[in-house]
């Protein structure tokens, strides 16, 4: 070990000789039982000795699952030393794609992992599978090819790029062709991420499209080997092509753009049998990579060979703006699993802190998104959520009940509202309550809804659409804003208006509704895509958004309006309707619960005073006391 560090330490400079001394200062900073931090001689670099710890006695095997970035770049093996000299652990490493490097998670055969590819990590969260997600670096991802660069993408942004290299590559351009790694390992997660900002559909588009797209189903160093020696095009992190670099003929071609934004995260995986000693082990490592010594040590790793880093660290303003977490200690041994509508993500984020400061070794997961979708993962998916929250309250008894869940708790309302940007929406200026349908339908104005077909948000849009008509005493307003503009229609049936929502096909220019991989409604109405969109008001609330209050005869807000709004009904995609009703938030626990105990002490915040407290900051109005339907169990509302 020591030869390592002597090589490492001769490279590394006097900030890595400080952070040795920190590091032996130190001692074993992490809970891992066992172990004696015992002298031993001295380590010389140079004119320099360096005093040296090292724990001795039992030792812990720590398997860790990582992508192959970090085992090509080497950063992982400048790391080990420093950490056993100081921690009773032996660092057992298994590098291959970040997919498959889940997989092997999954299967119980990795302590923690260390990987780069977000959507894959979420979706591994959400399974239960793991806590204390943590981001410690970034980088950034390259398009790098031939510096003759034949398809001439430089300049261009990634989603651009790749369009004219599979334009090229398809008309047999010489001297044009992708290598991809193939691999569903993170890097290839990103890569088929621009292909779906560039609105192309990866398996049929693009996997078989021709000889110009080559699939290697190997690491980042011998795909960028196997690109260069075929004088081909590649995505890759910049860290492993710096590594390579010297024995490439490929140069950087596109290096910005919001989807090259590269960042690692360290998760500690969840056991069979939630062995706690093995868990511990993982979280220290993970807290040792958050440290200011593991940061120091990865913001200085290659500058004295490459000539800069090969990663940046995690700082405390990067993560703001990344919107990750890399500094909460890593402590929790237990994951909470709230599924929520995405309108909830916000509060649900601020009583996440008091949760986990009141339950000890439990960190709560909030996952947001479409109600429909949310309630679906567990009575399609059998996904154990520990709450389910829905911002259609009935959909929780009609989705649900009796075999999912057996009570709920109606805990919030809201209402809509049409919301503006002060500086990018069209006449901003001088919409109102009373004029916003005549507004909306000038010429050139666009406006968004979310997802009719799974989304609460989106389907009573177009409830309270074909509500204003009787409000204005104008029977075109529905027809001109939504049935000119959409495949979406509303018919009279008795004394019900049927809004048929199955089939929304959205011109996509006046009337938006966003794709899965699309910016959302909120991003495009910000970045001036859209002039106005259909919301809730607590979105517009929490996004700074300007907005119009609708009347309450239709913006669904008001139960004294609840014979009215019943006179609307939407028609989902798989023939079930829903009918117009105050908007009402419901929160259950669902008979699956993994750990239906914690379940109920979220809901017990929820629906207690500082529930209320954050609720009506965001823009909702809170149900005090929460209202029960079915038989809930005591204890779990709040007093």
């Amino acid at each position: 070990m020591f030869m390592i560090m002597r090589k490492m330490l001769t490279g590394a400079g006097a900030l890595a000789l400080l952070l040795v001394l920190m590091l032996a200062a130190a001692g074993c900073t992490g809970t891992t039982p066992g172990g004696n931090a015992t002298a031993t001689p001295a380590v010389t670099t140079g004119a320099t000795t360096v005093p040296m710890t090292t724990v001795t006695g039992p030792r812990t095997d720590l398997l860790i699952a990582t992508t192959t970035s970090l085992e090509d770049t080497k950063l992982l093996d400048n790391l080990t030393p420093f950490y056993e000299a100081t921690h009773p652990v032996s660092l057992k490493i298994t590098s291959q794609g970040s997919g498959k490097a889940i997989e092997l998670a999954k299967r119980g055969d990795a302590d923690l992992l260390l990987v780069h590819s977000p959507a894959a990590e979420v979706a591994f969260m959400e399974g239960g599978n793991g806590v204390n997600r943590r981001a410690f670096a970034y980088n950034y991802f390259l398009i790098v090819g031939p510096e003759a660069d034949p398809a001439g993408i430089r300049g261009l942004t990634p989603e651009a790029a790749f369009l004219k290299l599979m334009e090229q590559g398809k008309a047999g351009t010489a001297n044009v062709a992708f290598v991809s790694r193939g691999d569903n390992s993170g890097t290839h997660s990103a890569e088929k991420a621009i292909w779906a900002k560039a609105k192309m559909n990866y398996a049929s588009d693009i996997q078989k499209s021709g000889a110009w797209y080559i699939e290697a189903g190997k690491g980042m160093g011998e795909t960028l080997q196997l690109a260069s020696e075929k004088g081909a095009y590649t995505l890759t992190d910049e860290g492993t092509y710096l590594a390579y670099k010297g024995n490439l003929r490929l140069t950087p071609i596109v290096s910005e753009g919001a989807s090259l934004l590269n960042i690692y995260s360290a998760i500690t995986v969840i056991p069979k049998g939630n062995a706690t000693a093995t868990l511990d082990a993982a979280n220290d490592y993970v807290n040792f990579l958050i440290s200011e010594q593991g940061q120091a040590l990865i913001a200085d790793y290659g500058k004295d060979t490459y000539g800069k880093a090969l990663f940046s660290p995690m700082t405390a303003d990067k993560a703001r703006e990344f919107k990750v977490d890399g500094s909460t200690p890593a402590t929790a041994t237990k994951p909470v699993l709230v599924f929520a509508a995405g309108s909830l993500a916000s509060p649900f984020a601020k009583l996440k802190t008091t949760f986990d400061a009141a339950n000890t070794g439990a960190e709560l997961g909030v996952y947001t998104g479409p109600s429909v979708t949310q309630i679906e993962k567990v009575t399609k998916k059998n996904m154990k959520a520990d709450a389910v929250a829905s911002a259609d309250a009935y959909l929780i008894p009609d989705l649900m009940f009796p075999q999912n869940a057996s009570w709920m708790l109606s805990f919030a309302r809201n209402a809509m509202v049409i919301a503006y940007s002060n500086t990018t929406s069209d006449y901003a200026s001088e919409i109102t309550a009373e004029n916003w349908f005549e507004v909306l339908d000038r010429e050139n104005v666009s406006y968004a809804t979310t997802d009719p077909t799974t989304d609460p948000g989106g389907y009573r849009a177009y409830m309270a659409i074909k509500l204003a008509e009787k409000h204005y005493g104008d029977d075109e307003i529905f027809q001109h804003l939504v049935g000119d503009h959409s495949g979406i229609t509303a018919k009279l049936s008795g004394p019900v208006t049927v809004i048929d929502v199955s089939k929304p096909s959205p011109d996509g220019t006046t009337l938006v509704i966003p794709k899965t991989g699309d910016p959302t409604y909120i991003d495009q109405l910000k970045a001036g895509t859209v002039d106005y969109i259909f919301t809730y008001r607590s979105n517009a609330v929490q996004n700074g958004l300007g907005y119009v209050e609708l009347p309450a005869e239709i913006d669904l807000s008001d139960p004294a309006q609840a014979a009215a709004y019943a006179k609307v009904q939407v028609k989902r995609p798989d023939g079930s309707t829903e009918n117009g009703m105050p908007i009402t938030y419901g929160i259950t626990v669902p008979s699956v619960a993994g750990n239906p105990d914690l379940g109920q002490a979220f809901v017990r915040l929820l629906t207690g005073s500082e529930g209320a407290s954050v609720l009506s900051a965001e823009g909702f109005t809170p149900i005090t006391p929460a209202v029960a339907t079915g038989t809930v169990p005591a204890g779990v509302a709040a007093a």
